[in-house]
């Protein structure tokens, strides 16, 4: 079973990763949230161990990204007021672990979780359709979108960088046709129109994410499928 443990502290995401390992896990560990996203396209974790208090982002921003991708969460944090718990789980997450940590109980939560995920991970195989002749992005529940040219190149431009990112200045020449200049924002307005659209049809606000000073990248690109018109 793959692992992902999300914790900032180095001392207590080392030791969590060897409990784990000794109970046969394969286990990755990322310290901030741009680290779990990055994570996630490349180790493809079965679990997620998830702190909330993170250096660049609210943890509970990266439920739905795991949980999309068939992915089991339990949220591990210092909090334990209700409020937090509840808030967690009504998010997407299938635990909540109060900190400081049990690393057996720890690890019997985990296995619970992955037996319940059967059911989830044949759910994320259903692909989010991406159909570039008609302009369409469709969710497997049948929610639809459509996009403009520049909209559409956009979108094909960022899956086929496969998690990787595409500059502003790519971004201006394939779908605005023009170079990109000083103070033009046309760019980032695009982005921004691109993340609403597919924010009506569920996905997170985090499926696009801006790299300083490389551009933009779609953090999970196994969501998506490019299909042509009729199929």
């Amino acid at each position: 079973m793959r692992v992902l443990v999300v914790e900032d502290v180095a001392t207590v995401a080392a030791r969590i990763a060897a409990a784990l390992r000794a109970e046969g896990m394969e286990v990755d560990i990322a310290a901030s949230g741009a680290e779990a996203e990055k994570a996630g396209v490349i180790f493809r974790p079965e679990m997620v161990l998830l702190d909330l208090s993170l250096p660049d982002v609210n943890g509970l921003d990266l439920v739905g990204g795991f949980t999309a991708m068939g992915a089991g969460v339990i949220v591990v944090t210092a909090s334990a007021e209700e409020e937090a718990r509840v808030t967690a789980l009504d998010t997407g997450a299938d635990d909540y672990v109060v900190k400081p940590v049990m690393v057996q109980e720890l690890a019997a939560r985990i296995r619970a979780v992955h037996r319940r995920l059967p059911g989830r991970a044949k759910a994320a195989s259903l692909k989010i359709a991406v159909d570039p002749t008609l302009r369409a992005v469709t969710a497997p529940d049948g929610r639809s979108v459509l996009f403009t040219e520049a909209e559409m190149l956009t979108m094909e431009a960022l899956l086929a960088a496969n998690a990787q990112p595409v500059s502003r200045e790519d971004v201006s020449m394939i779908a605005l046709r023009r170079r990109l200049h000083d103070e033009d924002r046309s760019v980032d307005q695009l982005v921004m129109k691109l993340r609403r659209k597919l924010g009506e049809i569920g996905c997170s606000e985090r499926v696009i994410l801006s790299v300083r000073r490389q551009g933009y990248v779609i953090s999970t690109p196994s969501l998506f499928e490019i299909v042509s018109e009729g199929e």
